[in-house]
């Protein structure tokens, strides 16, 4: 900011001049008349902090073409921000985008998509946070139906739990798209608004659903023979359906005992090192075929019609539910995920004295705090045995030949 008085005396002037070091580029704009003998009108004539506000407003834009930018003028809404935020996520190759946009298109923005991210306040987006918890789950329709239609409304603990995490998780993608629009000051939002808004707290599960190798037999048992192999092989690396259903032929190495997968949920490729039985079992799934062919696929016919040709395809994200529901109620077992599958197979090393570190590599984690919040409560029998055994003994007592004599009181 500059200040310029002229020499045959008046109004002085204000000036702006801004040096952009990534494109080494220098500019200079007359912001207006300085208000020394007229009040200030933001429009002709400035006082200093409306100089500087209009200073900061040019150097947002002096800078966005020097380097290239797109520049905005004008209101800067929800809708904007999660269309600046997606075509970055696509940039990025961020997969979850498809469901994020879903989630985004059915509950933010039908609420804030055409304010202007500045009118955003605190308590309008709590009032919509607790509104999200409070409705019923949505559920899935049929092509053409109502895409908002609903289930019932919450009633019992563990549904309200559900619910607020729901709500919890899409309270996490608005802050993020519009964190994302301030830290690109695409928005003069100071960000208080959103950041302040605090999640519920006490939506973790404190149940998990495991199975004990009885049950595992009976669920595997009651599968129909496709979705059974996804079933094993769940049961055999703790993998999620998503990454099982996009492993191929050469992912398994017979050599290192291991199974990679590459495409994963946090974009971090891993391998799986598989016990004898995994080892059996991928060996026997590979045979005969060639490298670059999908592990899993399932019968589909052409045209939905059941007397055309049968083809193979692979398998869908959405293709697991009902699989999963129809074997737990064959098996005579309690309704489960398929990603409980997972949690059985923690649980599993775990209850085995894995260590959680040795665990965590397994499942992808970088680090043990998930397995520790999610299966730290079931290793005590590990822990006890493994003291008993591994512990050592000190010889520090003194022996002795006398015991304590139990004296029973007659009757």
């Amino acid at each position: 900011m500059g200040y310029y008085r002229p020499k045959q005396g008046g109004a002085g002037t204000w000036s702006a001049r801004l040096y952009d070091p990534v494109s080494k580029k220098i500019a200079r704009k007359s912001i207006g008349t300085a208000d020394d003998y007229t009040d200030a009108d933001d429009r002709d004539v400035f006082s200093y902090a409306q100089a500087q506000a209009k200073a900061r407003e040019w150097f947002e834009e002096a800078r966005a073409d020097f380097r290239g930018e797109p520049i905005r003028r004008g209101p800067f809404t929800v809708k904007d921000a999660w269309e600046a935020y997606a075509e970055d996520a696509e940039r990025r190759g961020m997969k979850s985008l498809p469901q994020t946009g879903a989630t985004v298109r059915a509950h933010i923005l039908p609420a804030f998509g055409n304010m202007e991210v500045s009118d955003l306040t605190q308590y309008r987006v709590e009032k919509w946070h607790q509104k999200l918890a409070e409705a019923p789950a949505r559920r899935r329709t049929k092509k053409g139906a109502d895409e908002h239609a609903h289930g019932e409304d919450p009633i019992t603990p563990d549904v309200k739990r559900a619910r607020r995490a729901s709500a919890n998780r899409v309270l996490g993608v608005l802050k993020a798209m519009l964190s994302f629009a301030k830290r690109r000051r695409l928005t003069k939002a100071s960000g208080e608004a959103w950041r302040e808004v605090a999640p519920f707290r006490g939506t973790v599960s404190a149940r998990q659903r495991f199975l004990n190798p009885d049950e595992a037999q009976r669920l595997v048992n009651a599968c129909d023979p496709e979705f059974r192999l996804l079933v094993q092989a769940a049961l055999l690396t703790g993998a999620r359906f998503g990454e099982l259903t996009r492993i191929r032929v050469s992912d398994f190495n017979e050599m290192s005992k291991t199974i990679f997968f590459e495409l994963t949920k946090n974009s971090k490729p891993r391998y799986v090192y598989l016990t004898e039985e995994g080892l059996s079992f991928f060996r026997s799934l590979t045979a005969g075929k060639r490298g670059d062919q999908a592990l899993f696929l399932r019968d589909s016919y052409s045209n939905r019609n059941r007397n055309s040709e049968k083809i193979l395809r692979p398998w869908r994200k959405s293709e697991a539910s009902r699989p999963m529901a129809e074997a737990c109620e064959a098996a005579g077992l309690e309704a489960m995920t398929f990603h409980e599958l997972r949690h059985t197979y923690a649980s599993g090393l775990v209850n085995r004295g894995v260590p959680l570190a040795y665990v965590a590599a397994q499942l992808g984690h970088t680090d043990t705090r998930m397995v520790e919040k999610h299966y730290g409560h079931i290793c005590h029998s590990a822990l006890a045995e493994a003291i008993d055994k591994l512990a050592p003994t000190w010889g520090i007592l003194d022996t002795s030949n006398v015991a304590n004599l139990e004296i029973k009181k007659s009757g």
